[in-house]
């Protein structure tokens, strides 16, 4: 038996220079998805650590919730109201800051009240105002306020501060109207 050979013609592929360009994109967008794909797994896995643990399927968001009860004391002047207190302590002092905030909040049961705002002296806004041995009351530039101070204002200008807590008990003192 003789084996006939048969005469394999190979066909060469010709491509123009259009056609190499396209496969020369076509490979370049293939390697960009694989080495962004790869840098987002890798941020999940290893900076997240959030791809494996789905601990909290439905996030919830916390509401913001806006206190019109406090202020910044570089702004305490700027308020609608004519005449209203501002209250000036460090709720860093635990005590101090529960017995004040229960005396602000058993003054504004009095149906005759003027408002009163809070200003907290740990507030990193606040601190430049905090000096307990030089009490200052002047004006805003100068303005040093104590370890409690009540400040009693009356069309954007400061007319009394009060530093002692017998004083200030005495201005904020509850009575009841309907007796």
């Amino acid at each position: 038996m003789v084996k006939s050979k048969k005469n394999k013609l190979k066909v060469e592929k010709v491509q123009s220079e259009e056609q190499i360009e396209i496969a020369r994109f076509i490979r370049i967008l293939i390697i960009l998805v694989v080495l962004i794909l790869g840098i987002y797994f890798f941020t999940r896995i290893f900076v997240t650590k959030d791809l494996f643990n789905s601990k909290d399927e439905n996030p919830s968001a916390t509401p913001g919730v806006i206190n019109y009860d406090t202020t910044l004391i570089g702004s305490m002047l700027s308020k609608p109201e004519k005449e209203y207190y501002v209250i000036a302590y460090s709720s860093e002092d635990i005590t101090n800051s529960i017995y004040y905030s229960g005396l602000v909040t058993n003054y504004k049961k009095n149906e005759t009240a003027i408002k009163v705002y809070t200003a907290d002296l740990s507030n990193e806004l606040n601190k430049k105002y905090y000096d307990k041995d030089n009490i200052n009351t002047s004006s805003l530039e100068t303005l040093k306020l104590g370890d409690i101070t009540l400040l009693k204002i009356s069309n954007g200008k400061i007319i009394s501060a009060l530093t002692e807590e017998a004083d200030i008990e005495k201005a904020l003192a509850y009575t009841n109207q309907e007796n």
